[in-house]
């Protein structure tokens, strides 16, 4: 299937399917990094009332800049995993401090803040700024495995380099990568999945 056709289908499959999620509220790039970095190694069900929380605490992120170390940590409770919270906090003094308390557009610039890596970068850069920047994780490598055939454990270097290629080549393509992307992740949560994949139900193979 060509490029601009694939993610037309996940585009308008997104628009009719999407679950109702509090960041999808806004494109606020602050929200979205502090739901991007709560959903690593967590559940949906786990971090959900754990981000309202986090966020009517923290509104922006010069409020998360501001707070001490023990507060982020105590707003982070029961989301484990607790350097990804001092890294969300230095992360958010860095662009106060850098950019003026504004997340960049740009993924390269983005990745030079701590705790960003090229992922959680080209979530911020394409959903929040609408940049075709593509993203990878485990549900879209498992996505590029079984769309494209490629036979690689799903963990590779290989099948990385390939989700990433592929990933650009789409996202390029995209009418909006902002749709785009969150189509792949949303298709991989609900369609695509590791076990009992919903493959009739699928909008990439159709």
């Amino acid at each position: 299937m060509p490029a601009r056709r694939l993610t037309r289908k996940a585009e308008a499959w997104f628009a009719r399917h999407q679950r109702a999620l509090p960041w999808r509220d806004s494109y606020d790039p602050y929200r979205i990094w502090v739901s991007e970095v709560m959903l690593q190694q967590t559940r949906m069900g786990v971090v959900l009332p754990r981000y309202q929380d986090f966020v009517t605490r923290f509104p922006t992120l010069r409020t998360l800049a501001a707070a001490g170390e023990e507060e982020v940590t105590a707003a982070w409770s029961g989301l484990g995993y607790y350097r990804r919270a001092r890294m969300l906090r230095q992360g958010a003094a860095a662009v106060v401090e850098r950019f003026a308390g504004r997340l960049p557009d740009d993924v390269s610039v983005l990745q030079t803040i701590s705790g960003i890596g090229r992922y959680t970068a080209g979530a911020i850069a394409s959903i929040a700024y609408d940049q075709p920047a593509p993203i990878v994780d485990g549900n879209i490598m498992r996505i590029t495995a079984r769309l494209f055939a490629i036979n690689a454990a799903l963990r590779s270097p290989g099948l990385a380099r390939q989700a990433w290629k592929r990933a650009e080549e789409l996202v390029k393509a995209a009418k909006s990568p902002r749709m785009f992307n969150q189509a792949l992740m949303e298709i991989g949560a609900l369609i695509c999945r590791p076990k009992n994949p919903l493959c009739g139900e699928c909008p990439l193979r159709r």
